[in-house]
């Protein structure tokens, strides 16, 4: 096989295939092959148990014997552990492989033998005898083939015998103090003659791990353990009440075994272990352990308590078991009444003063009968907590209530008005569950609990449903019917309607039902919010359109600081957006002699004109300039100009006078600005007739030269300064504007965007062309000195617009909104003051553009 052929063959497929015929073809094994993801091909080989013929094939073309993984693992460690076959093993320490060669962990080939799911007392000798250091151990827990071995699902005893026979010490300790014995006893499949032999073999059976921790702790815990295990260990001497750093026995231990034993607990039991001793800071005894354990069985209780367990042992927060018993989801009837019918103080209380039935009602998966039993052995059904809770406020805020549980409770006298510390009925914890069905608020109401309850905030239960995530429009309509206070407000002067605006998954029809009840949509906080506020901090778009439809008050003059004069620029707006869509049903005329021709534009009651298709193409050219002279200054400082500009301007502060005087000077400049693009067209054809300079050289001073007249400007705006260069990615934007531009005879511009094709109609360029130039004028300002620090929304909103304005594919749909939903994505949607700066410039604009 020639070079070039074998380049393109793909030898680890031939040895996948164990194709020896076609790996004797190869010359030598191409450079590229030898190592694919930093493992040597020979590794490879091995890994997949070729022959040993295959192997010596391979180091005959070129592949390294002594390659190493980037686990520092030489071929010895990968064949140990990959059940390769002895004479694998004997041709690689033939070979002259480093046999006492050890891994990034320090692990040897011995460690990998004996891990090894299959392992081989053959490979276990031989490596041994050819003088592998067997008491080796790894880098971090110290462990040493034996620990390993003890580890092994699949351990024999002829290995274990062979190990200790040539020498390991078998009393080592790994860096957690653990010896190979604790090791046997964790393994879920070891065999009662390895623990005999390790015993027998005078391995230290009291050795304790740094947690205190003895073989019958972990062979107590271990699921598959048997029965002979922990008898051969408590007859070998074993101190059956050895305790952990927490004080716990083995039958604590044995107590909270999934697999659960009754041989275990009996045997433990009779060998005189302590059955009543606790465990250091909780003081758990056994039975407490045993009634948290998911798989008791009534017949393990019944040993613990029949054996003199104390059964009204209190933890150190003074739970009894049948507390425990009532939080386990899984327990069962009969060790609720076995518990009791012991003798088993029924009406004690934890340090928060709550009962077993409290307890109870914690547990999701708490059956009635449970609940019913333990109200009928004589349980306080008004027994109160700390913060004066009764089972029916536990009952209530129980995520798989049932309205049988709480029929059972009314009916058996609970006192249904019980009031919390902070004045909270059931009612009040019932709307606040996620999964609260209409049943339960229904037999609540009709039982007699007061709906007009309110709690030390003045919360209604209907405060409480509409900041439920979950409520149901059932619930809200149930409340109301039932003559629930809809206007009642909290200590904020906050009403439901405000809860429900603020809540981010509450339904819509649920808004619609307050309104059409009555409810006030003006209504204000204590810090003058109406619910229109609230729902545009949350971002919803539903919600305020919804209010705005239904009267909702846009604008509070107190709370917005702005005049009269403002407010009346505000039809203005929506006056040039009705405008623009008119613009849109002009262009889809079929004449194409009509579309783009002349339009009028009215910008109010007292002014229109015409505009040619031609000067809409200027205003675009406007726009380029703008954008080129205010992008540097989004970039510049976000956190000091962008975001406090944008904020300055939506919330309307005391100084926002100062702020509309700094834009108008700005505005009264705009003469200087046209100069600055008449010298840039001037250093332009100057560049051009220079031949000498190159294109970088060109547009340096371009930039040089804007950057001086934009820093004059300023300094007499009264605005700090620093003019930066602009970014690639924004000159890329300004480039494709120029594209597009040009082609201004067709209805759709294809414009390209991160390499990506765009169509958009001409019209939705022109709106978010008067959008922009909007957005870029009003972040000019520079007011780190007037406001305080805000978050980073203000400057995303930017970005966010940025992204629309030209990611944005277009959809006519969109025109029949005004210019400010093109803005709700924003968090700052609801504090934009279209009656002020921006407002201003779109009517400026069309004023301006035959000046």
């Amino acid at each position: 096989m020639n070079k070039d052929n074998q380049e393109n063959q793909d030898i680890w497929q031939m040895i996948e295939e164990n194709n020896f015929q076609k790996l004797k073809e190869i010359e030598t094994i191409p450079e590229n092959q030898l190592i694919k993801e930093q493992k040597p091909i020979l590794h490879f080989a091995i890994e997949k148990q070729v022959s040993q013929e295959i192997i010596e094939l391979l180091i005959s073309k070129g592949a390294d014997p002594n390659s190493i993984d980037n686990k520092k693992r030489n071929l010895l460690h990968i064949a140990s552990k990959n059940n390769s076959e002895i004479e694998i093993i004997k041709y690689l320490i033939s070979s002259g492989i480093d046999i006492n060669s050890k891994t990034n962990q320090n692990k040897t080939a011995l460690h990998y033998a004996c891990l090894n799911e299959n392992i081989s007392i053959e490979v276990i000798k031989y490596l041994i005898s050819s003088g592998i250091d067997i008491n080796s151990k790894t880098k971090y827990a110290n462990e040493t083939a034996l620990h390993y071995a003890c580890l092994n699902k699949n351990i024999s005893i002829e290995v274990i015998k062979y190990l200790i026979s040539s020498g390991i010490d078998i009393n080592s300790k790994t860096k957690q103090n653990k010896t190979a014995l604790h090791y046997a006893c964790l393994n879920e499949n070891i065999s009662i003659e390895v623990i005999k032999y390790l015993i027998s073999s005078r391995i230290d059976i009291n050795s304790k791990t740094n947690q205190n921790k003895t073989a019958l702790h972990y062979a107590s815990e271990n699921e598959n353990i048997s029965i002979e295990v922990i008898k051969y260990l408590i007859s070998s001497g074993i101190d059956i009440n050895s305790k952990t750093n927490q004080n716990e026995t083995a039958l604590h231990y044995a107590c909270l075994n999934k697999n659960i034993s009754i041989e275990v607990i009996k045997y433990l039991i009779s060998s005189g272990i302590d059955i009543n001793s606790k465990t250091k800071y909780a003081n758990k005894t056994a039975l407490h352990y045993a009634c948290l354990n998911k798989n008791i069985s009534i017949e393990v209780i019944k040993l613990l308590i029949l054996s003199g367990i104390d059964i009204n042992s209190k933890t150190n927060q003074n739970k009894t078991a049948l507390h425990y018993a009532c939080l386990n989801k899984n327990i069962s009837i009969e060790v609720i009444k076995y518990l009791i019918s012991s003798g088993i103080d029924i009406n004690s209380k934890t340090d928060e003063n709550e009962t077993a039935i409290h307890i109870a009602y914690k547990n999701e998966n708490i059956s009635i009968e449970i609940i019913k039993y333990l109200i009928s052995s004589g349980i306080d059904i008004n027994s109160k907590t700390n913060q004066n809770e009764t089972a029916l406020h536990y009952a209530c805020l129980n995520k798989n209530i049932t309205i049988e549980v709480i029929k059972y409770l009314i009916s058996s006298g609970i006192d249904i008005n019980s009031k919390t510390n902070q004045n909270k009925t059931a009612l009040h914890y019932a709307c606040l569950n996620k999964n609260i069905t209409i049943e339960v608020i229904k037999y609540l109401i009709s039982s007699g609990i007061d709906i007009n309850s309110k709690t030390n905030q003045n919360k209604a239960a209907l405060h409480y449903a509409c900041e439920n995530e979950n409520i149901s429009i059932e619930v809200i309509k149930y409340l109301i019917s039932s003559g629930i206070d809809i206007n009642s407000k909290t200590n904020q002067n906050e009403t439901a309607l405000h809860y429900a605006c603020l809540n981010k998954n509450i339904s819509i029809e649920v808004i619609k039902y307050l309104i059409s009840s009555g409810i006030d949509t003006n209504s204000k906080t204590n810090w003058n919010k109406t619910a229109l506020h609230v729902a545009c901090e949350n971002e919803n778009i539903q919600f305020i359109k919804l209010l705005m439809m239904n009267d909702a008050n846009i604008f509070d003059l107190k709370y917005y600081q702005i005049n009269e004069e403002m407010i009346n620029l505000f039809p203005k707006i929506y006056s040039i957006n009705e405008d623009l869509n008119n613009f849109l049903k002009s262009s889809q005329n079929e004449n194409e002699n009509e579309k783009f021709t002349d339009l009028e534009i009215k910008t109010n009651d007292y002014f229109k004109f015409k505009v040619h298709k031609t000067i809409l193409l200027t205003r675009f050219e406007n726009d380029k300039l703008i954008l080129q002279k205010f992008i540097n200054i989004c970039n510049r400082k976000p956190k000091r100009d962008v975001q406090l500009a944008l904020n300055f301007l939506y919330t309307g502060f005391s100084n926002f006078d100062y702020f509309i005087q700094k834009f108008q000077n700005f505005i009264n400049y705009k003469n200087q600005m046209k100069e600055i693009q008449e010298s840039i067209q001037d250093e332009k054809r100057k560049e051009i007739e220079n031949l000498r300079k190159t294109e970088i050289e060109k547009e340096n001073e371009i930039e040089e030269k804007e950057n001086k007249l934009m820093k004059d400007i300023f300094k007499q705006i009264g605005i700090e300064s620093n003019w930066i260069k602009t970014k690639k990615g924004r000159k890329g934007i300004i480039k494709d504007l120029s594209k597009f531009y040009q082609q201004n005879e067709t209805k759709d511009f294809t414009i390209i965007v991160e390499e990506k094709e765009i169509k958009v109609h001409k019209l939705i360029l022109i709106l978010r062309s008067e959008l922009f130039k909007a957005m870029f004028q009003l972040n000019v300002q520079d007011l780190s000195n007037q406001v305080h620090d805000y978050s980073e929304k203000s400057f995303e909103t930017i970005n966010q617009l940025i992204y629309f304005l030209y990611h944005d594919e277009f959809e006519e749909e969109k025109l029949n909104r005004n210019i400010f939903e093109e803005l709700s994505d924003s968090k700052d949607y609801y504090q934009l003051n279209p009656k002020s700066l921006i407002g201003e410039l779109l009517i400026d604009y069309y004023e301006n553009i035959f000046n």
